[in-house]
């Protein structure tokens, strides 16, 4: 039976992470770990090593299932992942990518930062936090001076994907209605289309007016990728024609 978190040490915390994502598929090393207790929460923060010739789709999955892994452990985590390809000494990059987003006016803080080489060019993809207050174009303003900024420190950056969130994420429960009712309304989508065996990992995010909604739609293994693309668009209008307000909605494919 494992120790209440109470009795472990951010050193013990730091070795069991190390050990369980060390031993996943695909995962080649782990630089700067840290991790650091802050009452019944693990915040931890880490730079994976992948294989450097996984795809956009599979480092966005290892990232996920490395985030599920800790949290089984540490049911509270906040856990940060920076990926980088084994082989590359891409570390800089990161760390560029990090500061300017950091230091940029209206940026609220930077993570989940991904890195991928393909030849002699390099793809990041990022989430970006700002004010709960700002409007759209004000937040899109920052990512875009973000963007120019940390092209014009590396040339060899040819695409860079930046996700904005609201700093304050996801509403409490108590003040946010509409996200209840629509979390509700998604959680049984999949009772209208016999193909999805189960819907998880629903996050509605309120950005000014507007919300984005991401959840994971588990398909028959069996399924046509072309095919589950369909429903998925599907599932798309039919949370937009119940609330027109979303602005966008992310639906990560997966087999169940």
């Amino acid at each position: 039976m494992p120790l209440p978190l109470i009795e472990r040490s951010e050193e013990k915390i730091a070795q069991m992470i190390r050990k369980r994502v060390g031993a996943m598929k695909d995962v080649e090393g782990i630089r700067q770990l840290s991790v650091r207790r802050s009452g019944k929460r693990v915040e931890s923060d880490m730079l994976v090593l992948l294989r450097k010739d996984l795809g956009w789709k599979d480092t966005h999955r290892i990232a996920l299932d490395i985030e599920r892994k800790v949290q089984n452990e540490f049911p509270n985590a906040r856990v940060t992942i920076h990926t980088e390809p084994a082989g590359n000494s891409q570390e800089s990059v990161w760390r560029l990518v990090k500061e300017i987003a950091d230091d940029a006016p209206g940026s609220r803080g930077v993570h989940n930062i991904h890195i991928q080489k393909i030849g002699r060019r390099i793809c990041v993809d990022l989430h970006l936090e700002v004010s709960a207050n700002m409007t759209v174009k004000q937040a899109h303003d920052i990512s875009d001076q973000v963007e120019k900024k940390i092209k014009a420190a590396n040339p060899n950056i040819s695409e860079i994907t930046i996700h904005i969130e609201s700093a304050s994420d996801r509403i409490s429960r108590e003040l946010a209605g509409v996200e209840t009712e629509l979390e509700s309304y998604i959680a049984h989508l999949n009772e209208q289309f016999p193909e999805i065996k189960s819907i998880a990992g629903i996050k509605i995010r309120r950005f000014g007016d507007s919300l984005h909604v991401v959840f994971q739609s588990r398909f028959d293994p069996k399924l046509s990728i072309e095919k589950a693309h369909e429903i998925s668009i599907k599932l798309e209008r039919a949370i937009r024609s119940v609330h027109p307000n979303i602005t966008r909605i992310d639906i990560h494919e997966e087999p169940a």
